[in-house]
């Protein structure tokens, strides 16, 4: 029997300072960190920097890491080679801790790695395996990133993206820091709380569901629709932040067991080719694919029930946005005969197989047009 844990990574909720504390208590001696500079001056990490340099041997990856691509992981892979770090310590969003685990996906210290040999391991869905740790502080509330075993690879010529999945990509150790998450804009904190929102309802209806991850998924979604709307008028609240990043976590675990579904699938040309948002490219056909589901998966009228109060998926989600975050394909320079090719971009294995009930592209082009 081929065993795959639920849950390998120690999770931890700390505050800054306890955060600190025990990152220079970490048993190794050679250390790698992400973090962007600009998150650095963000989260007030300057002074924290400068002990991780007296501390351990330290290489610092300051450059800042947005939908991790070939071209970057090779850059990445240049560098680890010759520092050959115990651990890679990875700060900031979903993107930065997709990276580190890219790294750790085709880290080999004695193999010097092109964009192409990287290309070609993830088309063959191979990986490089090593010791090397990953300890994962996301600063949003979202993603995932820090309990999941896989990893976003978006392709340098924006022709498809690529997914690394191996259970030794999950991260060894999160911390989870509400005081960092709180730093986040509104516009960050809607899209980020959707793709929440999205990784729960994904989980709940998926093929691969199960009485524990629809219980997970539950939680999450009544979590996230009762304070997202708080927490964007409290936005400096840490206690709300808090209650947002369990949400954000419990989602992570569901879908973790499950992987998403059509919205995730139908998203990734909207962001590679026409740079939406990841968060706000899924949430935009959160409610449709809701709709063409309907009737064919269990619990479902337990999942409604969570928005009825809202009047709806639509009516919340939109709410939700407000001004800030358009759900609507027409405000992102995509006009309706472009619907067409997204549609036919819309299909990654794995992704929308594990939709409840089939679709096929005049499905996905329906769905679209009814975003528009």
């Amino acid at each position: 029997m081929v065993y795959s844990d639920f849950c390998r990574t120690n999770i931890e909720f700390v505050n800054t300072q306890r955060l600190q504390d025990s990152c220079l208590k970490l048993p190794y001696q050679k250390l790698a960190l992400i973090l962007s500079e600009q998150a650095c001056v963000r989260y007030e990490l300057e002074k924290f920097v400068d002990e991780l340099e007296k501390q351990y041997e330290l290489l610092w990856m300051k450059e800042s890491v947005s939908y991790p691509t070939q071209g970057m992981l090779k850059i990445g892979l240049d560098t680890l080679r010759n520092f050959k770090p115990e651990a890679i310590l990875a700060i900031g969003g979903g993107s930065a801790i997709d990276f580190a685990k890219g790294m750790k996906a085709f880290y080999n210290p004695g193999e010097e790695m092109s964009a192409e040999a990287i290309t070609e391991l993830l088309q063959k869905k191979e990986i490089r395996e090593n010791r090397m740790d990953i300890i994962a502080v996301p600063t949003t509330a979202g993603t995932g990133a820090e309990v999941t075993k896989w990893a976003t690879i978006w392709d340098d010529d924006k022709n498809c993206k690529y997914s690394i999945d191996h259970d030794t990509l999950k991260p060894d150790k999160a911390y989870i820091v509400p005081e960092f998450v709180a730093k986040a804009d509104r516009k960050l904190t809607i899209t980020t709380g959707l793709d929440s929102i999205a990784h729960a309802m994904e989980a709940y209806w998926s093929k691969k569901t199960s009485p524990l991850v629809r219980a997970l998924a539950r939680e999450s979604i009544r979590m996230s629709v009762c304070y997202l709307e708080q927490i964007l008028k409290k936005p400096e609240d840490v206690s709300l932040r808090e209650k947002q990043c369990v949400a954000s976590v419990l989602s992570g675990l569901a879908f973790s067991m499950t992987r998403t579904t059509a919205c995730h699938s139908i998203s990734y040309p909207l962001t590679m080719k026409y740079q939406i948002p990841h968060g706000t490219a899924v949430a935009m056909t959160l409610a449709q694919v809701a709709e063409h589901n309907h009737g064919n998966y269990e619990g479902e009228e337990e999942l409604l029930a969570l928005f009825a109060e809202c009047g709806g998926i639509r009516t919340y989600l939109e709410r939700v946005c407000g001004a800030e975050v358009s759900l609507r394909l027409r405000d992102y320079q995509i006009t309706q005969e472009m619907i067409t090719d997204i549609a036919h971009s819309s299909f990654t294995l794995g992704r929308m197989d594990n939709n409840p009930t089939e679709l096929d592209a005049w499905d996905v082009a329906e769905i679209l047009k009814a975003t528009y």
